[in-house]
Formats: C-alpha cells, structure tokens, sequence
C-alpha cells in the first residue's frame, strides 16, 4: 500500500468519520471503499465504437412480460426507486359524441 495524505474541509472529514464509525471501519477503509466504487462506475473506459455498433444494431428485445402502463412507469425504470408509482384512474364515463355545427 501506498501512504497517501487528503486535505478535507472539516465538514467533510467530520462527516465521513461518522459514517465509516457507522459502518464499524476505519476512515482510510471507508476512503478505499468509496475510491474502488467511483473508479468502478467511472474507470474512464469509453467502449469500443465496434461495442457501440453492436448494441445500437441489435434486434429489438422482445418482453414477455412487457409492463402495459411503461410510459407512466418510465422515471422508475430508468432512476429506479422503492416502488412503481400509482397508475392514474381514468375515468370511466362516455364521451360525448356530439358535434357543435359551425354557422
């Protein structure tokens, strides 16, 4: 391992050995941790162009269970979240059919 010293605004340092004491670790764990997180999620490696083709040209992906209300639904599909959020109950009365004649 490597020494490595991190100037932190007090704030921060406060609040992040609160939260390594949290999860019973040491500050410099907690460091480790969240560095191995981030460069996981951002690693800076951009996909190949030949990737990119194959996913932008592969066929359409066929659900068999595809979920009827996915344009309501969209913001829990792509930001996830605890739970779907209610449908909208429309309702159920007619329309009326009449047509106003224009003079």
């Amino acid at each position: 391992m490597h020494r490595t010293q991190l100037l932190l605004p007090p704030d921060l340092h406060r609040r992040a050995a609160e939260a390594a004491k949290a999860r019973r670790m040491s500050l410099g764990n907690l460091v480790r941790q969240v560095l191995r997180e981030y460069l996981a999620r951002s690693g800076g490696v951009q996909p190949s162009s030949e990737t990119v083709d194959d996913v932008l040209l592969a066929e359409p992906f066929d659900d068999p269970d595809p979920d009827p209300d996915l344009s309501s639904n969209v913001d829990h599909y792509l930001y996830g979240g605890n739970s779907k959020p209610r449908t909208r109950a429309w309702s159920s009365a007619p329309v009326s059919n009449q047509v106003k004649e224009i003079p």
